[in-house]
């Protein structure tokens, strides 16, 4: 009787403790949408209540920090990236309906051709935001190219890219039909900076582009959009180039403008009917190495 007795209070203060476990599935849903991916699919190991409860978040973010962190050889680097890939593979494919939001950060090389499957699959759930934070690949020449669907999909409103390759360009035509906004960073901003990344976007609102310029790279950078209401702007020079850059900005909607730069820029910036803020931050410490820097306003 004892050993009942105590089982019997054993159990039920189990149940008592697994409040959590009693809430409905979707305030679950909510509470697992503030943790990274990885850790909300562990949860499923707590009991059948929450197998299946991760599988329908709405936002599905991975990073493979959380995987290498506790690494310290190559091999095991090398094999837990592996195991990364193959965990983003197994939750991407797993088509449980809509998802709001897909962000992958990887610190390491991965396989291309995933990437590119990642990205398809993600559109094909009908995927509101994208992030890709990709910035440990500067030894990529040459140019990387991203699912066409990307591109065309009528879902899509959030693009985030943070990439240290070039993106090769896809076909002639309007691009993203339903992004609102862009935020680009890019390293080596070279003369096939991809322009059509925005200047085809027939309802962007907001832009943001991140630059880190080295020897040789372009030398105009052409911004063009009826719709656009908020520009970010920030170049970097990495090579100490003397090459001056010059910046045209022809957006008559503009309500926003923020410039950052660290190089020698001349900007001609059109009709700005609708302008009501603008910071232009310059690095003093370049300032003395210019013979002039220029900002000409028309229409204002």
């Amino acid at each position: 009787m004892n050993t009942e007795s105590h089982s019997t209070e054993r159990n039920s203060t189990s149940l008592e403790e697994d409040r959590i476990s009693c809430l409905p599935d979707e305030i679950l849903r909510h509470i697992l949408s503030f943790l990274p991916t990885k850790n909300a699919v562990a949860t499923c190991v707590l009991s059948s209540k929450w197998r299946l409860v991760w599988a329908l978040l709405p936002n599905l973010c991975f990073d493979d920090r959380l995987c290498l962190m506790y690494e310290n050889t190559r091999a095991l680097t090398e094999d837990a990236s592996t195991r990364f890939e193959d965990f983003v593979n197994r939750v991407i494919l797993c088509d449980l309906g809509k998802i709001n939001k897909f962000s992958l950060r990887c610190s390491r090389l991965i396989n291309f051709s995933r990437l590119k499957s990642w990205v398809s699959c993600a559109v094909m759930r009908n995927v509101v935001e994208i992030e890709l934070n990709l910035d440990n690949y500067k030894h990529i020449k040459e140019a990387i190219e991203l699912p066409e669907s990307i591109y065309t999909s009528r879902a899509l409103e959030v693009v985030k890219l943070n990439l240290k390759f070039f993106i090769k360009n896809p076909p002639p035509g309007n691009f993203f039909p339903s992004v609102k906004t862009l935020q680009v960073a890019l390293n080596n901003l070279d003369k096939n900076f991809p322009e059509w990344l925005f200047s085809n976007c027939p309802v962007l609102e907001y832009l943001s582009i991140k630059g880190y310029l080295y020897v040789g790279d372009l030398v105009t950078l052409n911004i063009s959009s009826l719709t656009l209401k908020r520009l970010t702007l920030e170049l970097v020079d990495c090579a100490g180039s003397d090459t001056e850059l010059e910046v045209v900005i022809r957006a008559p909607n503009l309500e926003y403008l923020y410039i950052k730069d660290y190089l020698p820029v001349s900007y001609t910036v059109d009709e700005l009917h609708s302008l009501t803020k603008a910071v232009v931050d310059i690095d003093c410490e370049y300032i003395g190495e210019f013979q002039s820097i220029d900002i000409v306003a028309q229409g204002v």
